[in-house]
């Protein structure tokens, strides 16, 4: 079972994701190599044949502690390599964190509370870091502007993200946004939340090109994705697209958008009100795509679900 657990420090709290075990599992750690193993997968995924030749062990042995490990959950497979002629299962840790539950005297967590998630603050690095906003958001200018004439209109959606960016942050620095029409090259070298599409955002329109799923102005700007070929023509599609920066490499660019403002919308409900149905886990590192699908449930004209198509 996965929990997150907060440490008190000095000066602050610091919250780890962390995974909870019955207490008699864990005797797996009563091994002096399995320790070894959790040692070097810290340090670095591998296979049982990188840990045998690391550890200067049997290959046997290795296998067997890492059954015992990946049984209990504290290390997972991440996939496979080809190994000496053969196909190799690679390993990772599963979190920082293991504990044990002895008994439930747990207190209920108010929804107001400062515990952060720990997926959704790897989901929001490097925009939010030390309960600090180290980005700057971009929305699209509210007349008509730009190579397609268009007007936004996406902007009080991105309410919905100010909130949830709120209650993350500690130290404001304003002004923390800036219309498409007033960037300079000085902010493309920042880390960037951009709202819109290429037809109400300059700078999406910029970086159409380049994004995996993209807004084809050939084809009535319907959202098409270059991973699967699929084009989507429904307003209610938005897109969440985390990517490194074209215009610096150390920076990273987060954009919400959709073919219409609904999509827009499904987009950023997407990354907040249903961000750990969307996202079941985050590496930081990783760019993100998803492509989502609005709907309106309650029948009251407000997306207020989605789901995920790719």
């Amino acid at each position: 079972m996965k929990a997150s657990l907060v440490e008190n420090r000095g000066d602050g709290k610091v919250s780890y994701e962390s995974l909870v075990v019955a207490p008699r599992k864990l005797s797996v750690f009563n091994s002096d190599l399995s320790l070894r193993i959790v040692n070097e997968l810290v340090r670095s995924p591998g296979c049982a044949m990188d840990l045998a030749r690391n550890l200067k062990e049997h290959e046997q042995k290795i296998y067997y502690h890492l059954r015992k490990l990946e049984d209990v959950g504290v290390v997972k497979p991440i996939g496979t390599e080809k190994r000496y002629g053969m196909i190799a299962k690679i390993y990772s840790m599963t979190c920082p964190v293991i504990a044990t539950k002895l008994y439930e005297d747990g207190h209920p967590v108010e929804k107001k509370s400062s515990v952060k998630d720990p997926n959704m603050m790897k989901f929001l690095h490097p925009f939010v870091e030390d309960g600090e906003l180290k980005a700057k958001i971009v929305i699209g200018y509210t007349y008509s502007h730009g190579r397609f004439d268009t007007e936004s209109t996406e902007g009080p959606y991105a309410f919905e993200l100010g909130i949830l960016l709120g209650n993350l942050i500690g130290k404001l620095k304003f002004p923390h946004y800036k219309f498409d029409t007033e960037l300079r090259k000085s902010d493309l070298k920042e880390n960037l939340i951009i709202i819109g599409n290429s037809q109400t955002n300059i700078l999406v329109d910029k970086l159409n090109g380049q994004l995996p799923v993209f807004f084809d102005e050939k084809n009535k700007f319907y959202i098409t994705s270059k991973n699967t070929n699929k084009v989507y023509d429904d307003a209610r599609v938005g897109v969440i697209a985390k990517i490194r920066s074209p215009f610096d490499k150390n920076k990273k660019i987060l954009l919400l958008g959709g073919r219409g403002r609904r999509g827009t919308q499904s987009a950023i409900i997407a990354c907040t009100k249903h961000f750990n149905k969307v996202f079941k886990s985050v590496d930081s590192e990783v760019d993100i795509i998803k492509v989502v699908k609005g709907f309106d449930r309650e029948g009251d004209k407000v997306i207020d679900d989605v789901v995920v198509l790719e």
